[in-house]
């Protein structure tokens, strides 16, 4: 007698990165992990990333660029050419039914770019919260191997988790780890470090239970979701936009569910793919106003470190000339007070 496998929806959110979703997509489709439905949002990008989505799967093709990466199976090299069935969908259309069964992708074309958490929403919401067991969350700018999901839902499983992470390891540098499952937490400093980051990566060093102990949060690049802490805890708040979502989701559950780590699931993440000065000013920006949202909702008492802290970022960037980062530091502490009892104010009235 063979156990149904649980159902998993895996949600990719794409801005302005058709290229590299398109590589993602085509590992997702060689998963040996067969009862899933991948959603693909796109974030209203002005690139046209949508339209060239659509139009690869048409007619689907390998690039040369695309790096030969151990454990992958390509839906390209079995399936040359061959049309992968799509849907193409919109949020605004109100409740949207199940796909077809020969249909394993829908295309979701956002009116707004809502960032990483309000992307993520988005897929979850027209996935549908009650019809899948687990969400998978996926950056677009990483690959998989084919037996990536199992490890994951084996481990989500065996530990009844909240959510559950990968072993994250360098796109272009595959022997060198940048998460193991997420980062854990200095609550006195309110600064978390990515568990295991930049650690030549040997899968007998890699001990679960350890790396679990240390978790505070699961790395947005690979993240299972059940559908049992989505019920109970929510969606991610969306006024974050970009950083510090993942760590507010995970700490808003963890009195009710456990974290996990499965070291055998393996994402190979690109990380950082746009660096220009107009994505670097507006990464800043969110990242320093974000730490002053997470710091007021979660650890108020130590919100006089978090000025000083900000205070001595401001001077550090000024010494070593980078006068932007100071211009954002700066615009930050004069915002100060009022980003806190804000952000305060949300989060005692979402509880």
């Amino acid at each position: 007698m063979t156990t149904q496998q649980p159902s998993v929806a895996i949600v990719l959110v794409n801005y302005r990165g058709w290229r590299d979703t398109v590589e993602c997509l085509d590992s997702l489709l060689g998963l040996a992990y067969t009862n899933r439905h991948i959603f693909v949002v796109d974030n209203a990008s002005p690139d046209d990333s949508f339209a060239q989505i659509a139009g690869w799967c048409d007619e689907p093709q390998a690039s040369a660029d695309w790096l030969a990466l151990p454990g992958i199976s390509r839906w390209t090299s079995s399936h040359s050419r061959l049309k992968i069935p799509y849907r193409s969908v919109k949020p605004s259309a109100g409740v949207i039914p199940p796909a077809a069964p020969d249909t394993p992708l829908t295309l979701i074309q956002s009116d707004t770019n809502s960032g990483f958490a309000g992307g993520c929403n988005t897929g979850i919401r027209v996935a549908g919260i009650d019809r899948f067991d687990f969400i998978w969350l996926l950056n677009t700018d990483t690959v998989v191997p084919a037996d990536a999901l199992d490890a994951l839902i084996a481990r989500g499983l065996d530990c009844e988790c909240g959510m559950t992470g990968s072993t994250i390891r360098y796109y272009n540098r595959p022997s060198i780890v940048q998460a193991l499952g997420g980062a854990r937490l200095d609550r006195l400093r309110v600064e978390s470090r990515h568990i295991g980051e930049g650690t030549p990566f040997d899968p007998d060093l890699i001990h679960g239970a350890s790396v679990e102990q240390d978790l505070a949060y699961i790395m947005g690049a690979s993240m299972l979701v059940s559908r049992a802490f989505l019920l109970e805890v929510g969606l991610m708040r969306e006024d974050y936009f970009l950083y510090y979502e993942e760590i507010d989701w995970a700490l808003r559950g963890a009195s009710r569910f456990q974290l996990g780590f499965a070291p055998t699931s393996y994402v190979f993440h690109k990380s950082g793919a746009s660096s220009s000065k107009l994505m670097a000013e507006f990464s800043a920006r969110h990242y320093y106003r974000n730490r002053v949202r997470f710091a007021s909702r979660f650890f108020p008492e130590r919100m006089p470190w978090v000025r000083r802290s900000l205070l001595i970022e401001f001077l550090r960037h000024s010494v070593r000339g980078r006068w932007l980062h100071a211009r954002i530091v700066a615009s930050v502490l004069s915002q100060f007070t009022v980003l806190a009892d804000e952000a305060r104010k949300t989060h005692l009235s979402t509880k």
